[in-house]
């Protein structure tokens, strides 16, 4: 229950001085409050003299009857010498009803309020302020009065002042055991998350020996509204209160004292600077002074340490952009408010994210109707991932419910941040726009600065210091990359991220957009994004993903998925200009990331867009560009003419000019297209004739490739012991040749020939020899077929829960890796378990799941995988009946590659179950 106690201050005084007029008073101040409370559902409960008891199942119902009372009672024309002047006081909690009145600490607490406030007072316990949130009355605000310690109570309450349009707002101290002065700000709006945040400055102004806390973040992130909450929750240790300094409009630093004395009330005496008169005014104040927006006159930190040195009691909270850089300094970064997981739907779960919390606050503020929907949940999401959690653009956004829904709102913020263009009348004007909060910062910095925030926006993604240096800067240029880069860091602008290798630095998006809008206006973004694009051409030429050095699958793939961004920003001004120079370079690295993260749509687009360059791209690039356009078509299972003509053409110019290595390779795929045709001799003519080259160029690793596909084909026709020879043949070179991945693949290969011809103890260990050196390289793909082949082992020697341990693994990697023929190959797997444990149902949905991710994806099948296939046939057209195996297997063809891992997990132990069994 709500409890709500009324009481007119200063009443006896009025009966003493006319009792006349008093009586009639009090009967008009008695109706106005019966007809408040009870109009809002409220129960007057007791009367004391003028004093007032009402309770209500509703708080909110509560507050608006204690704001339509006061309202009633300031435009009542009393005919008492003095107006009545009522204080007002509301707290919530358990009480026990007995004949009519209620019992119980919470009354107590009620009671207690009430008398330590002032007439035309609204008081509300913390209690209250919980309760009702955001649904305060139209034109009310909160002010943060802190905790206070109450007579006669041994908890203290945190007391908070409803402030009202149109009604009185300031008051003398409340009348408490501990009242501290202050100036904070009434708030107009609840604080939403930031809970670690205030927990850490909290701690840190209570910590005697953290005197100076600053706040750091860039413009939007809530610095303000964080530091003014945290001094209202420590403001009890201060014995002079807390003091809030803005100097937003302060700009010159020497102006910083005058301004604090001017809000302390304070001037100089005679002969006495304004520096001098602050010293001696704080000099014995225990005191928490907030300076808000200090990063303007950041030049003044002097002045706050040696207001620190003379003054033993004060404490100084910061609100910056940048760090003071003074000794006892703690900074705090400020960040966005956590955003939701991309791929979240559910509005239950997506209000658990402090944007997305934000966003439903403000909004239901600006539209009572507004409600978190599966409809809109998605779009929510996305605004508050499209504006980085940044709170002031969250907060602007969520007003323009009014005008859009958040689909269309999305929308529009895709296309542009203007319609993020004024916030409310209150916020000061640079925070009006989230345009106007970005040109303040941006005005902030140094001529050197600016350029170096101008010319980093060409980053698509986030940067190393060497990318910065390479492409900020040419040495006609003055520009200290170094120097202005960490200005942008200490200033918010940037922020560094932890990587494996060298640190990164990344940006918020909104910040990205306004820089790339000034990099517009310079006039030079077209000399900046070039030397971007040349430098990413450089990183192609210089980044080895292929295994001719042994670098891990891992390393290079992270490398290019850190910089994949940059990449295609790169390729599409390449391509845009017309610079037949830059892009088929970076296109010979990008296909490792469209062939493993199952992107080749993009890869085509790019490839195609590449080659239509024409008469100015250079023959080289040309036929590394048509290669790269077969390849990609050849890994997607597309074995036409088309790929075919492709291969030949650059095979053909690859010989014109004289490029022995290009001609290797493009062999090396006509070889595989006619292998996977099954015209094995034109394939092992193509492979030899790769071969030789190879050899004549002392390329060990093309020569390993080169063999191992001889001994793939061999093996695929049946020549058992030949395809043995050609492996270890493989296995040899690579060996002498140091070449860890290419020995990693011939073992592979020589475990699958032992495999086939029962020789499980060999196999094992020879599968077991390739995954530690795949692993120890780093190459997912590679020990997780090595993962795959210890399984087939493992279901061989009958050891079925051991051989669904290794699937397990295996198919986690190639689906994280997103590699449809390592998935079509577990999945196989797995539908062997089960049909040899008589669950046949299953088994042929995941062998229909299998067959149509392999013919979507095809590369060289082998006979271990052929073969199982078979036995699951097999099995499930005798126990199932040919109709039955036929329909389940369509249905397993149906699934999505997602919905066929789920079922293979789904399995248990390969434990007979009775289900599908004959």
């Amino acid at each position: 229950m709500t409890f709500l106690f009324t009481d007119i201050e200063g009443s006896t005084e009025l009966w003493e001085r006319d009792p006349g007029s008093m009586r009639s008073a009090l009967a008009r101040h008695d109706e106005i409050l019966r007809h408040a409370i009870e109009e809002r559902g409220g129960n007057v409960f007791k009367t004391v003299g003028d004093a007032f008891h009402a309770v209500f199942s509703s708080a909110e119902a509560a507050v608006e009857a204690a704001v339509e009372a006061q309202r009633a009672l300031q435009a009542e024309p009393w005919s008492t010498p003095e107006p009545f002047a009522v204080r007002m006081a509301l707290h919530c909690g358990g009480a026990e009803l007995r004949e009519g009145d209620y019992y119980g600490p919470p009354l107590n607490r009620t009671a207690r309020m009430v008398d330590a406030g002032h007439g035309g007072q609204i008081l509300l316990s913390r209690a209250i302020e919980r309760r009702v949130g955001e649904r305060f009355p139209e034109g009310a605000a909160l002010r943060d009065l802190g905790e206070r310690r109450l007579k006669d109570l041994t908890e203290p309450e945190r007391i908070f002042q409803l402030v009202v349009d149109g009604l009185r707002a300031d008051f003398p101290p409340l009348r408490t055991l501990d009242a501290r002065p202050h100036n904070l700000p009434a708030r107009t709006s609840s604080l939403v998350g930031r809970e670690e945040e205030i927990a850490r400055v909290r701690s840190l102004l209570l910590d005697e020996d953290a005197r100076l806390v600053t706040l750091i973040g860039p413009g939007g992130t809530g610095k303000t509204r964080l530091g003014i909450q945290a001094a209202a929750e420590v403001i009890d240790r201060y014995r002079d209160g807390a003091w809030l300094v803005d100097l937003a409009s302060v700009r010159e630093p020497e102006l910083v004292a005058g301004e604090i004395l001017r809000i302390r009330d304070a001037r100089p005496e005679a002969d006495e600077t304004e520096v001098d008169a602050l010293r001696r005014h704080l000099r014995d104040r225990e005191m928490l002074l907030v300076l808000d927006n200090f990063e303007q006159v950041v030049e003044a930190a002097p002045l706050v340490a040696e207001l620190l040195e003379a003054a033993p009691g004060l404490t100084i909270l910061v609100t910056s952009q940048a760090a003071l850089r003074i000794r006892g300094e703690r900074e705090v970064s400020v960040p966005p408010l956590a955003v939701p997981d991309p791929g979240e739907e559910d509005p239950d779960r997506l209000l658990g994210s402090e944007a997305v919390a934000l966003f439903d606050q403000r909004a239901r503020a600006a539209v009572p109707s507004f409600r978190l929907s599966e409809e809109n949940a998605a779009a929510v999401r996305d605004i508050c991932l499209l504006l980085d959690g940044l709170p002031l653009a969250i907060e602007l956004a969520a007003a323009r419910v009014k005008l859009f829904a958040p689909k269309a709102l999305l929308r529009r913020l895709e296309e542009s941040f203007d319609v993020l263009a004024t916030g409310g009348r209150d916020l000061p004007e640079r925070q009006r726009t989230l345009r106007g909060a970005l040109e303040w910062s941006y005005d902030l910095l140094a001529e050197t600065e600016a350029a170096l925030f101008r010319r980093q926006a060409v980053f698509a993604g986030g940067f190393t210091l060497e990318a910065a240096e390479s492409v900020c800067t040419t040495p006609e240029d003055e520009l200290d990359v170094l120097d202005a880069l960490t200005s942008l860091l200490d200033k918010s602008l940037l922020r560094r991220v932890e990587t494996d290798g060298a640190p990164r630095f990344e940006r918020l998006r909104t910040i990205r957009a306004f820089a790339v809008e000034k990099l517009e206006e310079s006039g030079e973004a077209d000399r900046w994004r070039g030397r971007h694009a040349g430098h990413f051409a450089v990183f192609a030429d210089r980044i080895d993903y292929g295994g001719s050095e042994g670098r891990g699958t891992r390393e290079w793939l992270e490398r290019l998925d850190r910089e994949l961004d940059n990449l295609r920003a790169a390729m599409e001004w390449a391509l845009e200009r017309g610079e037949a120079g830059i892009a088929p370079r970076i296109c010979a690295i990008l296909p490792a990331v469209w062939f493993l993260r199952g992107v080749g749509e993009e890869g085509r687009r790019w490839l195609e867009r590449t080659l239509a360059l024409e008469d100015s791209l250079e023959a080289r690039g040309r036929a590394r560009v048509l290669n790269l356009i077969g390849r990609l078509g050849q890994v997607e299972g597309d074995n036409s003419p088309e790929v075919v003509a492709r291969f030949e053409e650059s095979l053909e110019i690859y010989r014109e000019v004289g490029d022995r290595s290009g001609e290797a390779r493009a062999l090396m795929n006509l070889g595989n297209v006619r292998r996977r045709l099954e015209a094995f001799e034109q394939a092992r003519g193509l492979f030899e004739e790769s071969l030789g080259i190879y050899r004549g160029i002392g390329d060990h690793f093309g020569v390993c490739s080169a063999l191992m596909n001889l001994g793939d084909l061999a093996n695929a026709r049946g020549d058992v012991e030949r395809a043995r020879e050609l492996f270890a043949e493989a296995r040899d070179t690579a060996r002498a040749g140091e070449n860890p991945i290419a020995l990693a693949y011939a073992l592979q290969y020589l475990g699958q020939v032992a495999l086939e011809t029962d020789e499980l103890e060999r196999a094992a260990d020879l599968f077991e020899e390739s995954r530690a050196i795949f692993e120890d390289l780093g190459s997912e793909p590679g020990t997780a077929w090595s993962d795959y082949y210890l399984a087939t082992v493992a279901r061989e020697r009958g050891d079925r829960r051991r051989a669904r341990s290794r699937y397990l693994e295996a198919l986690e990697c190639f689906r994280d890796v997103e590699y449809p023929p390592g998935i079509a190959a577990c999945l196989l797997g797995y539908a062997t378990l089960d049909a040899e444990a008589g669950r046949c149902e299953r088994a042929a949905r995941l062998l229909g799941a299998a067959r149509a991710i392999r013919a979507r994806a095809t590369t060289s099948v082998s006979p271990i995988e052929t073969e199982a296939a078979r036995l699951v046939e097999r099995a499930c057209r005798e126990a199932l009946g040919e109709g039955a195996f036929g329909r389940l297997q369509g249905e397993g063809a149906e699934m999505s590659p997602a919905g066929a891992i789920a079922l293979a997990a789904s399995t248990g132990e390969g434990v007979p179950s009775g289900e599908g069994r004959g």
